[in-house]
């Protein structure tokens, strides 16, 4: 008997072969590169190509036993192997790096391998290694950690997801505390009230946080902060705030503002909770708040709030009614005609979105049962508070935005 796996005829293989084909060679133009997603679309005309020249059984393969190549890039890091290797200046066998790392040399002869092919490390010889641009990528802890967050913290609730999305018969998670992470961690606690008891999960959450943007546009790389921002700021009252990080971590991103732009004038204030701003960084102006966002915005300054109440990353982890409660705390404090809120998240276009931003989405699914939203969404959810989209600021669809809004 034949085989009854669907097959496209071959004049479509070659159809996609030849459209991807045209896109990779339009792409590979100087011109092309040097736009400012260049470099992404040229990876996405690369990739059509590759799963063009698949056949569906090499599809299969390829997308099947894709979290195989998370789990042991997950065995490397615990081994230790991509720092040995990187640190060395000569190809390194695999009996030497049994002895380095105490595994057994047969179980490390066939995990040596596999990270050769994904290529995670380069094969150079019969059982003879060495570090390529991966390996030195997986040396830097932010980005590893990127790996160790996902198989210990993520992946449980995305193989929750199919059970959990059959129970509630295909209805929109729109819960933190009934979605796709209570199943995959056996909890009845939502990822807020669980991180605290799990500190190896939450260590290695907050350190990729710090790593997620490497290779991506920042926000002030596009975004005219003295023009839209700095502008028109009250300079000559010493009270005026020009900034309010609500939910801001560390500082990061005031230190940030005042590295580009080390003479802007007024008040920064980084707004979190009192644990998180034991840690906060040493910026000049910037000033800590302990401040929980569902509460009432206590910085209106009388008569005066701040020139800018910039959010980055808070709202993609909430629901909607969530989000608008935020915002409204935010729309209360603010001063008509001279407030701005900004809004550092992902924009997902209506069509052709980026892998990157899905994956994403996917995540605040099933970890927070919130989402990623398109400009429609956005402009929907700072209606429903009282304020009014003026701007959305995009260089790179895979990368942030800024949603630039005022009071209606």
């Amino acid at each position: 008997m034949g085989s009854n796996t669907d097959k496209s005829p071959a004049w479509q293989q070659e159809l996609d072969v030849s459209e991807s084909l045209t896109a990779l060679k339009r792409q590979l133009s100087e011109e092309a590169l040097n736009e400012p997603d260049g470099r992404q679309k040229l990876l996405a005309a690369a990739r059509s190509l590759s799963h063009s020249l698949e056949t569906p059984g090499e599809s299969v393969q390829r997308l099947a036993y894709l979290p195989l190549q998370t789990v042991l890039l997950q065995v490397g890091i615990n081994l230790d192997l991509f720092n040995i290797l990187d640190r060395s200046r000569e190809p390194v066998t695999t009996r030497a790096l049994a002895e380095q790392t105490g595994a057994d040399p047969a179980l490390l002869q066939r995990i040596l391998r596999f990270l050769a092919a994904i290529p995670a490390i380069k094969e150079v010889g019969p059982s003879l290694f060495t570090a390529n641009k991966l390996t030195k990528t997986l040396t830097v802890p932010p980005l590893a950690a990127g790996f160790i967050h996902n198989m210990i913290t993520v992946n449980p609730t995305w193989a929750a997801l199919p059970a959990f999305l059959e129970k509630t018969k295909y209805q929109n998670p729109s819960d933190g505390a009934n979605c796709p992470f209570q199943p995959g961690h056996n909890t009845p606690e939502t990822i807020f009230e669980w991180f605290p008891k799990h500190p190896v999960n939450h260590e290695a959450f907050m350190l990729w946080m710090t790593g997620q943007r490497e290779g991506r546009d920042r926000w002030l790389d596009f975004f005219p902060f003295p023009e839209r921002i700095a502008d028109g700021f009250h300079n000559d009252d010493p009270q005026a705030v020009m900034l309010v990080d609500i939910g801001g971590g560390v500082g990061h991103e005031v230190q940030a503002i005042k590295h580009y732009y080390p003479s802007l004038p007024g008040r920064f204030i980084l707004q979190d909770t009192p644990e998180t701003l034991k840690r906060a960084l040493s910026v000049v102006s910037m000033e800590t708040m302990e401040y929980d966002f569902f509460t009432e915005q206590p910085v209106t300054v009388p008569q005066k709030g701040a020139r800018s109440y910039y959010l980055r990353n808070i709202l993609h982890d909430w629901p909607l009614p969530q989000c608008v409660r935020i915002l409204k705390h935010v729309a209360a404090a603010m001063t008509p005609g001279y407030s701005k809120v900004l809004l550092n998240e992902l924009v997902i276009p209506d069509q052709g979105a980026d892998i990157v931003g899905l994956q994403i989405d996917f995540t605040m699914m099933c970890g927070l049962g919130a989402e990623e939203r398109s400009a429609g969404q956005w402009h929907d959810m700072l209606d429903r508070a009282g304020l009014k989209v003026t701007r959305i600021w995009t260089r790179a669809q895979e990368a942030e935005s800024i949603i630039e809004a005022e009071l209606k």
